[in-house]
């Protein structure tokens, strides 16, 4: 993260710092589409396992992590799915706020 502050500092200073903060808005936008994508596949394939044991994946979790749940394999599939799906809207999450950084900065500079 130093080496981009670091750019990204040498670029203000010859004033290409707003061309830089949007360059990078594009950037985190566009890797936040591939996570909101990737977050609406595993949610469509954590659907047949809540069908199939009654309960949702959350749920499941907490129970698994809890050691009430065997570790079939089918369990620790459905597990690694939510497991990706908790990733997932973290890094959403942490690109949200990046954004939202982005954008307060370039309002304040414009």
């Amino acid at each position: 993260m130093n080496v981009l502050h670091g750019r990204l500092e040498a670029l203000e200073k010859v004033g290409a710092g707003a061309m830089a903060d949007q360059a990078l808005l594009k950037l985190v936008r566009l890797h936040l589409q591939k996570y909101e994508k990737h977050l609406a596949e595993v949610q469509k394939e954590l659907e047949p396992f809540e069908q199939q044991y009654g309960i949702n994946s959350e749920e499941c979790y907490q129970r698994f992590m809890a050691g009430e749940i065997g570790e079939a394999a089918d369990i620790v599939e459905w597990m690694g799915l939510y497991d990706n799906l908790l990733l997932y809207r973290q890094r959403i999450e942490t690109l949200r706020a990046a954004a939202e950084a982005i954008r307060v900065h370039l309002r304040l500079f414009a």
